[in-house]
């Protein structure tokens, strides 16, 4: 069970990641260049432990991340397919690489379980630490290090077989239902080979699909290097990090709002098309510290009324879905605009049946509703010892945990989601 014939995780490329964490490095290189930050791990499956012999295997697949560099193949790539790069930030990236060595610390803490020896379980510790702008890139492939490796090690449990099928048969399902939603699963993978059979799978669904008329569509991965390897849009904005980051450094006073202009001036839209709708950057992540705080905010002066009239919608990642699309609604109606005009992404703990509820909620209440699908696709499988039983993923995060000496947090419309220093949450 320790995972004495396992081989560390060796991820193939610097692309293996999600979009959100390159755009957000190209505007950290702009705005925040010497900026010092903090990454911590969070295991929020605290039952779900790891051997001295699987950390030491995640320590390996980190450390292997500083062989990585961008070819030129994959840089030309990035210039036709994410036209909002910048020259300067693709020369950036032409010569970028990690140095896990000096900035990811990784530990192994016994916790007094009954197991001695190799079989002694204990908990995993990541620290990242360094400039921003260049270890920004690591949340991604660390976290999918960590679960590949533990479902290599620590869980074997489970059956890998029949994972394209299944996915393709899920976004059948979806698209039929006029549902179109984006494959957001890197992260909390099972392994990167399940994760190519996914894609695959909603590949194989998109092609059955096409030509039917009221159908939905596979809009893209957030995963960089399979959409380049599968023709794939490569899709994703923001995540908190950058919200969070810049209340912990400017102050909590309208961050919401000089998060929100940051990005505004680095991707205004632009590059939009109606061809290419993922060229379009302006979705408004709305959850860094509660809905409530995030509508106070923007409705609070014209700068941010101005941005929620432009910008093409918001993302809902926690809290009720419904609650929020009524008052997304409100705001919108407010302002005057018309909401079915705008689009809800939604991002939060989907599985079919909830992307189907909340399609027809939005649609009757008057919005557009777009879905971005992660650990149901690229973790979903069934117990190899009881075929009837799900057999659970890993629950885990990486977060900014500070910026310059400033504790960062986040507070979520779901409380249980609340992250960093809990002096500076309360």
């Amino acid at each position: 069970m320790n995972g004495s014939k396992a081989t560390p995780v060796k991820l193939p490329s610097l692309l293996d990641t999600d979009l959100y964490k390159l755009t957000m490095q190209q505007a950290v290189l702009k705005h925040y260049p010497n900026a010092q930050v903090t990454y911590r791990f969070t295991n929020r499956s605290e039952e779900m432990q790891f051997t001295q012999a699987a950390v030491e295997r995640i320590r390996a697949g980190i450390q292997h991340l500083a062989s990585l560099r961008l070819s030129q193949d994959e840089l030309d790539w990035l210039k036709t397919a994410c036209p909002y790069f910048q020259s300067e930030y693709i020369e950036f990236l032409n010569s970028f690489q990690l140095r896990p060595k000096d900035q990811v610390e990784v530990r192994w803490v016994a916790t007094g379980s009954e197991e001695t020896g190799s079989e002694a379980k204990g908990s995993l510790e990541v620290n990242v630490r360094g400039l921003w702008s260049n270890v920004i890139l690591y949340e991604v492939p660390v976290m999918a290090i960590i679960s590949e490796t533990y479902f290599q090690t620590m869980d074997l449990d489970w059956n890998p077989d029949g994972q394209q099928e299944l996915a393709r048969e899920k976004a059948m399902k979806l698209m039929q239902k006029g549902i179109s939603f984006s494959e957001f699963g890197t992260r909390r993978r099972r392994s990167l080979a399940t994760h190519e059979q996914v894609i695959a799978g909603l590949l194989e669904a998109q092609k059955q699909v096409e030509g039917t008329p009221n159908c939905g569509r596979v809009l893209g991965t957030s995963n960089v290097m399979l959409a380049k390897k599968f023709g794939f849009q490569p899709v994703g904005t923001v995540a908190h990090e950058w919200t969070m980051a810049i209340a912990a450094i400017e102050g909590y006073e309208h961050s919401n709002l000089r998060a929100l202009q940051q990005w505004d001036s680095e991707y205004q839209p632009p590059t939009f098309t109606p061809q290419q709708p993922s060229a379009n950057l302006t979705i408004a992540l709305t959850d860094t510290f509660s809905t409530r705080v995030f509508w106070d905010d923007l409705l609070s002066c014209d700068e941010g009324v101005e941005i929620l009239r432009r910008w093409r919608g918001v993302r809902q990642d926690s809290g009720d879905p419904r609650a929020f699309v009524l008052r997304a609604i409100d705001v919108y109606r407010q302002i005057g605009v018309n909401p079915r005009e705008k689009v809800v992404i939604f991002s939060d703990g989907l599985n079919v049946d909830k992307c189907l509820a909340l399609q027809t909620f939005a649609q009757q209440a008057g919005i557009q509703a777009g879905f971005g699908v992660g650990t149901y696709f690229t973790n979903d499988f069934n117990k190899k010892s009881n075929a009837s039983e799900k057999s659970p993923a890993l629950n885990i995060v990486i977060k900014i945990n500070s910026i310059n000496g400033h504790p960062t947090v986040k507070i979520s419309d779901e409380l249980t989601k609340n992250t960093g220093d809990q002096e500076e949450i309360a």
